[in-house]
This record gives C-alpha cells, sequence and structure tokens, in this order.
C-alpha cells in the first residue's frame, strides 16, 4: 500500500535520512503514479457499482412485470373457465399481441379478463382481442371502454 510523500518524508527525517533534491522528484513521481492508480481504481469501482445498480432495478423491474402478467392470466383462467389448451391460447394470444401492439401483455390479459367479464368464450376472446386493440388504438380510448364497445 502506499504511503503519502510527506508521511515517507517525516519517517525517514526521524531515522536521520536526509534526502537530495533528486532522490524527492523520484519520490514525487512515485507517489504520484500510484495516486493516478488509486484514482482510475476509484473511477472503476464507481463505474462497476453503478452498472451493478442498475442491472439489479432491471431484473426488479422485469420480475414485477413478469409477475403482474402472471397475476392477469390467473384472472383470465379463473373467470373465463378456460381449459388448459384454451388457456395456452389466450396466453400465447396476450403475449403476441403485447409484442405486436402498443399495448403491453399485461394489458391485453386485462382485456381478456374484461371480456370474460361479459361471457364470451375463450375462442371469442381469442378472436375480437386484436381488432379491440386496434380500436382502443385508433380512439385513444382506455382498454375496458373497448371492451365495452367492441363487445
Amino acid at each position: 500500500m502506499a504511503t503519502s510523500k510527506e508521511k515517507l518524508i517525516i519517517e525517514l527525517k526521524t531515522k536521520g535520512v536526509s534526502l537530495t533534491k533528486n532522490q524527492l522528484k523520484q519520490l514525487d513521481k512515485s507517489t504520484d503514479g500510484a495516486t493516478k492508480s488509486f484514482g482510475r481504481m476509484a473511477v472503476g469501482l464507481a463505474g462497476a457499482t453503478a452498472a451493478l445498480y442498475a442491472m439489479g432495478k432491471a431484473t426488479s423491474f422485469a420480475i414485477r412485470v413478469g409477475k403482474e402478467f402472471e397475476q392477469g392470466m390467473a384472472n383470465v383462467k379463473a373467470i373465463s373457465g378456460a381449459t388448459g389448451a384454451e388457456f395456452k391460447a389466450l396466453e400465447a394470444n396476450a403475449r403476441k399481441l403485447g409484442a405486436s401492439t402498443k399495448f403491453t401483455a399485461t394489458e391485453v390479459a386485462g382485456l381478456q379478463t374484461e371480456f370474460s367479464k361479459l361471457g364470451f368464450t375463450a375462442s371469442e376472446i381469442n378472436k375480437v382481442t386484436a381488432g379491440t386493440l386496434a380500436l382502443a388504438a385508433a380512439t385513444g380510448s382506455d382498454l375496458a371502454t373497448s371492451a365495452a364497445v367492441g363487445g
């Protein structure tokens, strides 16, 4: 571990060692290099810390979004009474439309839930969801309103 120049000079003087100007210049150069190295290391650590923090936030966000989607689909399944194959088709449709429209998969699951509440079957929901999303996007209305109008 590097010691500061002043501390080194004090230690040497207490031991009775006197330094020449050349020795002091050399000492100055060596401590300056160590100081710069520690500065670069601190910058690197700060950058790594920021990157790890950002990764943690992104991971947390992704987990939250995933949980919201899973809860939305659980609501669809409970309200619609969709069977295994029907439910898989609804989930696949929600994921596909969530990736290809301005709406998220979680929002699509919410729309599917609204259609289920209105008594639509799983097959009917799959048929009208894309059109309802297009209507909501075109009119700027929310999905619940579009479900009531579109249904």
